[in-house]
């Protein structure tokens, strides 16, 4: 693993990394020069094992502790969304503050979205650092014809990074209850390429891209990744395989399929989620992933922290890659972890979401039920009834709460043995999902038995609702099943869906109790400041500022 560091700053030294300005900073002795990594296949291996590393241990100094990395993007993305809110301060003693996302988490009260907001370089710097290692490694690989398949595996996990910004820099429309929110003037842009090679000239005057550009380079990595790693098998989960490629073409297509407008090099729209659906089919067939099983997926023990079959792709801790106590995902995430936030905070659902589940539903179990009952929920977390309640802990644990995400081992104390959990970036459930959402665009016959085939894996006689709107009911299905794996939110933004957490009866956190009329304004990331004051083609291009566009109903 000391390797792998090294290697790790050799790619990225103390760059300091913006769309428009890359500044390039390696140690004077270094650790290897580019030539010898290109040349020795033990370096290339360094190389290649760093790319995910990055993902688990960057740190981008925004002083906050959801500033680990890649996990720490996920749990501000589903807070975005108003899909994972702290319910700890429903209860007496709980407070909300424990969860550290607050700029996500109350977008009408605090300006840290903004373009100067504290939090705006969070995902982009992250993402052009990444970007950073990526590039590096596709430079290195390309000198050697022996290293095509490394090569692959750099290209997917490039477009794996500039898919996630195009999802969340592209501005699309949305309504204001307070003022008005306009993006007509960056309508169809994206974020700058970054490419391998770059001058820091062309860096510092590099515009963004529009959406088809963005996804024509998107697509090229993509192919070329799917030609050069179709022989390929990774040996270890956190590194891409041919079905992942699959499933990112998968993602793509499907994002493709909300638009409308017609490009010459793309597919928009029906044709777009045919082809969704088309590769979300190739990624099960090639993964052989079977679904989660609900032992597994109830396990308190090895639940959501240990890699499984179905798990396609995912991000692996090791002690060496936990960076403290807090800076990790489980102290975050998980109400088990007593020496957390996630035990102060408590990650809940939505009351409106947890009562619309199904009751033969196994996914309901791992969430606390309004009555609190501990015999209910004993089966699925490590907490004593006491620990439960408060003693010896940070709150009583509150109605709504979730133990989906467990420590390792099931250790509730010990921080540097319950934080060496990994995370899922890609399960094999979420091309079903595809597949059936895609289909159901074009074809909702066809689309109904792909829904309820899955369903029948989640909840004994499950029938879809009479009435509901089957892209609905997917999407919703998709919810439950993703809960807190920063899923949602592209898809959410994709099919103009409103927030709901302002209604009558929610169970929001005072300042995150808000309802939207369609998509929220705030899922428009915008560019930090600091980045376009270093890119001058940036200058006038940057997305509107969203915060107080929406009041919180408390």
């Amino acid at each position: 693993m000391n390797q792998i560091i090294k290697f790790t700053a050799v790619l990225l030294g103390s760059a300091v990394v913006f769309a428009g300005c890359i500044e390039e900073t390696f140690p004077e002795s270094g650790y290897a020069t580019g030539g010898q990594i290109a040349e020795s296949p033990f370096a290339q291996d360094g190389v290649l094992s760093a790319m995910p590393t990055i993902l688990i241990t960057n740190y981008v100094d925004i002083e906050e502790h959801f500033d680990f990395g890649y996990p720490g993007m996920l749990g501000a993305m589903d807070r975005l969304a108003g899909e994972v809110f702290p319910v700890a301060g429903n209860l007496p003693g709980g407070n909300q503050y424990y969860d550290r996302w607050q700029a996500y988490l109350y977008p009408c009260n605090l300006d840290g979205l903004d373009a100067n907001g504290y939090v705006a370089p969070f995902f982009y710097k992250n993402y052009y650092q990444f970007v950073y290692a990526a590039n590096e490694a596709i430079t290195l690989f390309s000198q050697n014809e022996d290293s095509a398949q490394n090569l692959g595996v750099a290209k997917a996990f490039r477009a794996f990074f500039y898919l996630d910004m195009a999802r969340l820099y592209d501005p699309l429309p949305a309504k204001a209850a307070i003022g008005s929110y306009d993006v007509s003037a960056v309508a169809g842009l994206t974020v700058p390429i970054a490419r391998e090679g770059m001058t820091m000239e062309e860096l510092e005057n590099n515009p963004r891209a529009t959406r088809e550009e963005m996804f024509t380079f998107i697509f090229e990595d993509l192919d070329a990744a799917e030609k050069l790693m179709a022989d390929y098998t990774p040996a270890t989960r956190n590194l891409p395989s041919l079905a992942v490629v699959y499933g990112l073409k998968a993602r793509a297509y499907l994002w493709l399929g909300g638009f409308d407008e017609q490009y010459a090099a793309i597919p928009t729209g029906e044709a777009a989620y045919r082809k969704a659906a088309e590769y979300a089919r190739k990624a099960i067939v090639a993964s052989g992933a079977p679904i989660t099983s609900e032992a597994q997926w109830l396990d308190k023990t090895t639940g959501f922290n240990t890699v499984i079959s179905s798990w396609m792709w995912a991000m692996i801790q090791s002690t060496d890659t936990v960076l403290n106590n807090l800076l990790s995902w489980t102290a975050h995430m998980s109400p088990d972890a007593i020496w957390g936030y996630g035990n102060g905070a408590q990650p809940g659902i939505s009351v409106f979401s947890y009562n619309r589940i199904a009751a033969t539903d196994f996914r309901k179990k791992i969430f606390v039920g309004p009555d609190r009952n501990y015999a209910a929920i004993s089966p699925y977390t490590n907490l004593t009834a006491a620990e439960f309640e408060g003693e010896d802990a940070m709150a009583p644990i509150a109605p709504f709460t979730s133990f989906k995400f467990h420590t390792n081992g099931g250790e509730k104390r010990n921080y540097s043995l319950g934080n060496v959990t990994s995370i899922p970036l890609m399960r094999v459930e979420e091309m079903y999902l595809i597949e059936a959402e895609a289909t159901a665009h074009y074809d909702a016959a066809a689309a109904r038995p792909l829904l309820q085939s899955f369903m029948a894996t989640r909840a004994a006689g499950y029938s879809i609702p009479a009435g509901n709107d089957l892209v609905e009911e997917i999407i919703f299905q998709k919810r439950i099943e993703f809960w807190g794996e920063g899923i949602i939110l592209h898809d959410l933004k994709r099919l103009n869906m409103s927030m709901q957490n302002g209604k009558s009866g929610t169970n929001a956190p005072s300042m995150a109790q808000i309802s939207t009329d369609g998509r929220a304004p705030w899922w428009n990331c915008v560019i930090p400041l600091s980045a376009v004051q270093q890119n001058k083609a940036l200058s006038g291009k940057n997305n509107p500022n969203a915060t107080y566009t929406y009041k919180s109903v408390k």
